[in-house]
């Protein structure tokens, strides 16, 4: 019986998933589907109790995987460690619902090939265990490369605006260099302790280099420019993906140099970057008459508020972020799908050949407003009891900023009002065909899953608490 290592095996797979997704592109939904399913059967592999010895045979064949070996390859080791595991299914979950949903409303056919290619590139740095230098502090020269492949996804194989996915590439671009400084300040206070300059100069480096990654306001500007032209459900999936890198980063960096937290005075700049981009998010969107962008702006609100939670002392913080995240997944995909499938059917996001579709996609369009909403946290949404709890976590340090954050909340939705009267403007006759029935489906399953969170939210309590033990090792 054959055994292959784990770190080679998912690789090897996502990879040929993706040669077959190119050679195959006109079959653009099938290869979507499938790789879809084989993706998700991965996600939910991972979520299994493993044998002692490590040791799964791969549907009942002569060859078994190896989940617990390690595979060196020029110096870099890779290595299934157990609090990657969690990260890595729900990288791969999320690949997998992207491309279930691009079987229905074509993204590109530039979408599954490189949606595969993105995901064998973070799990390539989830296995990442050593490196010359910290694996950690290699992270953003990754991320540039993975922000670079996702350009292609942007795009959707067209000509069109290029600015947006551009400026996508300079958060991690520009925060490379800050933290290869910063390790070289970390090899010289290993070689001194006693050097406090060197310390000091670390923390401000990798703080900077942060504050860069987690890209709040004002290092924002490619969001709202993607998603104003961008396939929706690659903005999504590139947006998750990339954020959850960043948010597993900042544990890391807490965890293995204390140090930055004290000397950068770290819980103060991420109130202050919280603060602005949600205040920034709801301010915005209160003019957006444009579909793609107020989406951005929701997203950009409830990110800041994720920011915040960041800078509540204490581990115990940690929980209420991973829910916060988990129901920005939900709001996310919901509305992305919708946004997609109302996208198709017009053929771009403009506003004007989207009033009055919400008649003709009632479904869709209910999609996309109900995730909306759930982003700024409005009730009987899937954000509020999330944007609830941390409201009154941000309350009891400063009501003042709680307040602050709410109005813009409240931005956020007076947006959507205004949204809801174009799509459904009795004025105007709709001009898109009726909802397809499957689509109808999708968007009927989304909106689903959306209230059923909003009802009863104890339902992640068990997926957060398994995330968060393993999440910290």
């Amino acid at each position: 019986m054959s055994t292959l290592p784990f770190p080679l095996f998912l690789p090897a797979v996502l990879l040929l998933l993706a040669l077959l997704a190119y050679l195959f592109r006109r079959m653009e939904q099938v290869t979507s589907a499938v790789s879809g399913l084989v993706v998700g059967g991965l996600a939910f592999w991972l979520l299994g109790d493993l044998p002692t010895d490590g040791l799964v045979r791969l549907l009942g064949t002569p060859v078994q995987v190896d989940m617990r070996a390690v595979v060196m390859r020029y110096d870099l080791l890779f290595h299934l460690m157990p609090s990657a595991a969690p990260i890595l299914a729900l990288t791969l979950f999320l690949t997998a619902t992207a491309l279930l949903l691009n079987a229905s409303a074509g993204q590109g056919r530039s979408f599954t090939p490189f949606a595969l290619l993105l995901a064998c590139g973070y799990a390539l740095l989830l296995l990442l265990a050593d490196a010359p230098i910290s694996p950690e502090l290699l992270l953003p020269g990754f991320l540039a490369l993975l922000a670079a492949l996702g350009v292609y996804m942007l795009q959707a194989g067209q000509l069109g605006q290029t600015h947006g996915p551009l400026r996508s590439l300079l958060p991690p671009l520009l925060a490379f260099p800050l933290f290869i400084l910063a390790s070289w300040h970390i090899d010289s206070l290993a070689l001194n302790p006693q050097d406090s300059l060197a310390g000091a100069a670390a923390a401000r480096f990798l703080a900077l280099g942060l504050l860069l990654l987690l890209a709040p306001v004002p290092f924002h500007s490619a969001g709202p420019a993607i998603a104003e032209n961008a396939p929706p459900i690659a903005v999504a999936l590139l947006s998750l993906l990339y954020q959850l890198a960043a948010l597993t980063l900042l544990f890391h960096i807490t965890t293995l140099y204390p140090f930055v937290a004290e000397l950068s005075g770290q819980n103060l700049w991420l109130t202050a970057a919280g603060l602005i981009t949600a205040v920034w998010g709801g301010l915005a969107a209160v003019g957006c008459s444009h579909p793609g962008r107020l989406w951005s702006y929701a997203m950009l609100h409830d990110w800041g508020l994720i920011l915040l939670m960041l800078a509540v002392p204490g581990e115990s913080s940690w929980s209420l972020v991973l829910f916060l995240f988990a129901l920005r997944i939900i709001s996310v995909l919901a509305a992305a799908a919708g946004l997609a499938f109302l996208r198709d059917a017009t053929g771009s996001l403009n506003p004007t050949p989207l009033r009055g579709a919400g008649r003709s996609a009632p479904w869709s369009t209910s999609a996309y407003v109900l995730g909306g909403l759930g982003l700024a946290g409005f009730p009987l949404s899937a954000g509020f009891t999330g944007h609830w709890a941390a409201l009154q976590t941000v309350a009891a340090n400063d009501w003042r900023v709680a307040a602050v954050v709410l109005l813009a909340s409240g931005g956020v939705v007076v947006g959507f009002v205004r949204m809801i009267r174009i799509l459904y403007d009795p004025q105007t006759p709709p001009s898109i065909p009726n909802e397809r029935r499957h689509r109808g489906v999708i968007a009927i399953t989304a909106i689903l899953i959306v209230s059923g969170v909003a009802i009863a939210p104890q339902l992640l309590n068990g997926p957060i608490a398994w995330a968060l033990m393993a999440f910290r090792g």
